[in-house]
């Protein structure tokens, strides 16, 4: 489902590459730090590399400059692994709105938040959350998303 959304949202941003395109820096940064992953597709997203992938049951995707640096690993969880103070940060500020996504973001240097899409009728936002239930950040949907 995350993977289904994110190549959904990036579709403007993004653009599916070849495995032969990909320099072997950012291929060699993948393998290392997932050397599990299946199902593996490139993009090309403005001027870095994003790859999708399932690795240990799970979606995914990371995201690395052309030098092979680490940007940052997008990883699909169920609203049911949030942690508890996310969960009630959600009730307590999105009253009466359903969780659509929900992913956890991780960047080096910075730790992880929830990244998570939230939905009531046909209004939305793409909310980030630290692990104690801060909202860090919160972008209205555009209709297209709807």
């Amino acid at each position: 489902m995350l993977s289904t959304g994110l190549l959904i949202s990036l579709v403007s941003f993004s653009q599916k590459i070849t495995p032969d395109k990909i320099p072997a820096p950012v291929k060699q940064a993948f393998t290392k730090m997932f050397p599990s992953a299946t199902g593996i597709k490139y993009l090309m997203e403005k001027k870095d590399y994003e790859v999708n992938f399932t690795n240990k049951g799970f979606e995914m995707s990371a995201n690395f400059d052309a030098t092979g640096k680490w940007l940052e690993t997008e990883t699909e969880i169920k609203p049911g692994d949030l942690p508890e103070e996310v969960t009630a940060s959600v009730a307590k500020n999105f009253a009466g709105y359903r969780i659509a996504e929900v992913g956890k973001v991780e960047k080096p240097g910075t730790g992880f938040v929830y990244e998570m899409d939230l939905k009531k009728d046909k209004e939305g936002f793409e909310v980030q959350f630290s692990p104690n239930g801060d909202v860090l950040k919160k972008v209205p949907w555009k209709e297209e998303k709807d």
